[in-house]
């Protein structure tokens, strides 16, 4: 089967599409934003340094684009060669048996735009946000109702988004969930990492706070059991800036040595995960999410979870108080202090959660995933 993916040049999307990598199915790249190729997808047929301007640019256009969307789209395409256009070329010349996006608002909106002019085969991975954040905002409610109308395969990571899209589309083929967004883990490699249990001293948190992250909530809860976290490593990745002032207040108040790693001056992956495994408990809060790659991490790697919720999304893999706790109310300040509270008071509760979390690790899998992502390819080939 011939496949054209469209997706931005990021990790994830390289993981997923090297899933295919050595199989019968001949793939093809392409980028709505036109980023370089991610060096992991050279072995595919990419289509990069396609986006040229018709116009020079005009006075207004960036504040148009990042202010006031819709009428940007208008005028888009008598500024630029725009994702569309590109689109409805390249498969009106190579002709694939099925166009697969990887993210809804950035790659799929501009598949939507070339089915308008020619027919072909859709299939979407539904990732993070894409959908749940995305389906009540005013720009994007059409876009999102529209695309999933006419999309025929659905790569889903949660039931939360099954429930959204079939509420959407009653029609829509969802060809499984719990697909993790990059595709399987090397268990092997990970497992490398993993300290035992009672060798763990580290508390490790996600840094983001913007639109979708908390991070900061996170911090202030902290700071209701400096007792209990005077003696503990902490240690927080991929900080935005307002996250690390508010750690350096907290460790000149109160003499602690929180550690980070701003969110853009990253440790390596292979550094993050070797905090993983040495971490005690990992924690997660945004307002808005799918499955995060750290999550799964966190429970491959034996770093107890405590994560947010949002619509459901993360219960997929953690049963509230068995093997994790789940942050109802991501907002709420004196709801994560008690659960941190319970997590670092709770030796046998950590134990008991190794032992689950060991037992999910083996359906992430890289081997297993990746047979089951083939097969789903395998019965879209069939069907064509």
């Amino acid at each position: 089967m011939k496949i054209l993916f469209v997706c931005m040049q990021y990790i994830h999307s390289a993981r997923w599409i090297n899933q295919l990598k050595d199989s019968e199915h001949e793939i093809y790249v392409f980028d709505c934003l036109d980023k370089p190729i991610h060096e992991e997808l050279l072995w595919t047929n990419t289509i990069t340094n396609w986006s040229k301007r018709k116009k020079s640019y005009v006075k207004g256009e960036y504040f148009l684009r990042k202010k006031m969307p819709a009428i940007y789209e208008k005028i888009q395409p008598f500024l630029e060669v725009t994702p569309a256009e590109k689109l409805i070329e390249i498969i009106s010349e190579i002709k694939p048996d099925l166009v697969h996006s990887l993210e809804m608002q950035s790659e799929s909106y501009p598949v939507l735009k070339a089915r308008k002019n020619i027919e072909f085969n859709w299939a979407y991975s539904c990732w993070g946000n894409d959908v749940f954040y995305y389906q009540d905002k005013k720009f994007h409610t059409k876009k999102i109702i529209k695309a999933l109308g006419k999309i025929q395969y659905h790569f889903l990571e949660c039931e939360r988004d099954k429930k959204l899209i079939t509420a959407i589309n009653s029609h829509a083929e969802i060809l499984g969930v719990n697909f993790p967004g990059g595709g399987g883990y090397d268990l092997k490699k990970y497992n490398s990492y993993k300290h035992p249990l009672n060798d763990r001293n580290l508390i490790i948190i996600k840094g983001y706070h913007h639109k979708f992250g908390r991070a900061l909530r996170v911090l202030d809860a902290l700071e209701q059991h400096i007792d209990l976290i005077a003696d503990m490593d902490i240690y927080v990745y991929s900080a935005h800036e307002v996250v690390i002032a508010r750690i350096k207040e907290l460790n000149e108040k109160y003499g602690l040595t929180i550690g980070y790693s701003s969110r853009y001056n990253q440790i390596s992956h292979e550094e993050l995960l070797e905090k993983f495994g040495a971490a005690r408990i990992a924690i997660g809060n945004n307002i808005s999410d799918g499955v995060p790659n750290t999550l799964l991490e966190a429970i491959i790697l034996g770093a107890f979870p405590i994560q947010s919720n949002p619509g459901g999304a993360s219960e997929d893999f953690i049963e509230n108080g068995v093997n994790g706790l789940l942050i109802d109310n991501p907002e709420d300040v004196n709801e994560i202090a008690r659960l941190i509270k319970r997590a670092l008071e709770s030796g046998e509760l950590l134990e008991s959660a190794t032992e689950k979390n060991n037992e999910i690790a083996k359906k992430l899998d890289y081997n297993l995933v990746k047979t089951n992502v083939q097969k789903a390819y395998s019965k879209i080939a069939a069907e064509l």
